[in-house]
């Protein structure tokens, strides 16, 4: 065995000499770890003992997985060819990044002050429209101030009805909030869609009357907005650029801002630019010269609409009175039925009261007789006699027995008789606090807002203070 053994071993030590590392073929001592020398050792199989393999036959232990001299001497190779390969490296990093450094140094520095110098040069263009804007805004804010005087009772007849409709939406919106079968389509709230119908025809009325001045003097505050609002975004344009153009690489508030280097798909070019602001200031002088031309004698009919709408408010005032006296009537007939109604749970709960004492009444008696039968069968032999006193205790047993099922029964009609009257409390104090919030919302909030209903001279346009701060 022995003999076999040492044989075994010499052929694996030469098919072993045939196995060499290179340079070439090992990046570094990484892949020869890994690859290792197959030393003299014999198969192995896996057998985990303290996480290593080991050879099956204990005499193979000595040389499994051994490294030999020449490996060593490869090792250290490899080590001093890594270094130099890395020093190498980095010193081609370290000219190129000098290189680039210069090189984007130098161009960085131009783009910055041709962006400048364009900057400058769109300050001078933005000053100039704006100007102009300047100029044609304050010519259409003159000739609107005229327009309006001459409209001034037509727009305040306008606006008066606006009152009136939040007045009577807001008066729907609160008697929504009524609960149950108080929320009924009852006469205030018919006539409150009547009158915000009224006012929608009165509205459109008035419109029609005067389409044409009201447009104008819509085209031409539209013109002036346009104006301002061009105005505004140059303005904030020009702040904008102002603060760009004094932004230096050691001053200003700079910030890295990533992903804003991209074109945004609003944005506007030049030639648009500048013809979107031209048309703006050419559209404003036409409709100016058109105002001029519409001065004239406005005509209305803002006596009829006035009354329409004062009569309609007063109908809507004396249905709501009618509604919150109705509900203030069924609130007191609530509450008188509530208190017979708490009455008379107070007695049905002193008669349970009293069911239970009498119950308990009938316990200690109960117990007599049943202790007498219990003495008189422990008689003697013959003592123990069917007679008149056995019978009259067991019917005296019997007739208790009777009179507590009787009481019992009673008991639990009193307690169900109570149940349901506390549930009729229940739905009365439910019911009176619906009434109230009904009565609540038509008193507190509905009435009290319709005193803020405008007059019949407000209607008319003959208002001279703020929506409000008059009322009737």
């Amino acid at each position: 065995w022995y003999n076999s053994t040492r044989i075994n071993l010499f052929k694996m030590m030469g098919d072993t000499a045939a196995f060499t590392v290179t340079k070439e073929n090992v990046e570094d001592d990484r892949a020869l770890l890994k690859t290792g020398v197959i030393g003299t050792g014999s198969e192995v199989e896996k057998q985990p003992i303290l996480d290593h393999y080991i050879p099956a036959h204990p005499v193979d232990r000595y040389t499994f997985k051994k490294w030999n001299t020449d490996d060593w001497a490869r090792h250290n190779e490899n080590k001093f060819f890594q270094s130099e390969r890395d020093r190498d490296a980095a010193a081609n990093t370290r000219e190129e990044a000098k290189q680039l450094m210069n090189s984007t140094q130098t161009r960085t520095n131009a783009t910055q002050n041709e962006v400048t110098e364009r900057l400058g040069e769109r300050l001078q263009n933005i000053n100039l429209w704006k100007f102009e804007l300047e100029k044609t805004t304050r010519d259409m804010t003159a000739e609107i101030e005229v327009l309006v005087v001459e409209k001034r009772r037509l727009e305040y007849a306008i606006q008066a009805t606006e009152g009136p409709l939040h007045i009577a939406r807001d008066c729907l919106a609160n008697r929504q909030r009524r609960i149950d079968y108080d929320l009924v389509q009852d006469a205030a709230e018919k006539e409150l869609l009547k009158e915000i119908e009224l006012i929608s025809q009165v509205q459109d009325t008035l419109s029609r009357t005067l389409q044409q001045t009201k447009d104008q003097l819509e085209a031409c505050k539209e013109a002036k907005h346009r104006l301002e609002m061009d105005w505004s975004d140059k303005y904030s344009a020009q702040h904008l650029d102002s603060r760009s153009v004094n932004l230096k690489n050691n001053r200003g508030n700079i910030q890295r801002k990533s992903g804003k280097a991209l074109y945004n798909v609003t944005e506007s070019l030049p030639g648009d630019w500048q013809t979107f602001t031209d048309n703006n200031i050419r559209l404003a002088e036409q409709e100016r010269e058109a105002s001029i031309r519409l001065r004239g004698v406005i005509g209305s009919t803002l006596s009829n609409t006035s009354q329409d709408l004062r009569e309609q408010a007063d109908r809507v005032q004396q249905s709501l009175t009618d509604r919150v006296a109705e509900t203030e009537e069924a609130t007191r007939k609530l509450e008188t039925n509530l208190k017979k109604t708490v009455d008379e749970i107070a007695q049905v709960e002193t008669m349970i009261r009293n069911l239970k004492d009498a119950i308990w009444e009938k316990d200690a008696p109960n117990k007599v007789a049943q202790t007498r039968l219990t003495n008189r069968h422990q008689r003697p032999n013959i003592e123990q006699c069917r007679d008149e006193p056995a019978h009259r205790l067991i019917e005296e047993v019997t007739e208790i027995e009777d009179t507590v099922r009787q009481l019992e029964t009673k008991l639990e009609q009193s307690e169900q008789r109570q149940r349901e009257l506390q549930s009729t409390r229940l739905a009365l104090e439910k019911e009176i606090s619906v009434k109230k919030t009904s009565v609540s919302i038509d008193r507190d909030r509905c009435l009290r807002e319709r005193t803020c209903f405008p007059a019949t001279n407000h209607l008319s346009g003959y208002r001279t203070a703020p929506f409000g701060l008059e009322q009737t």
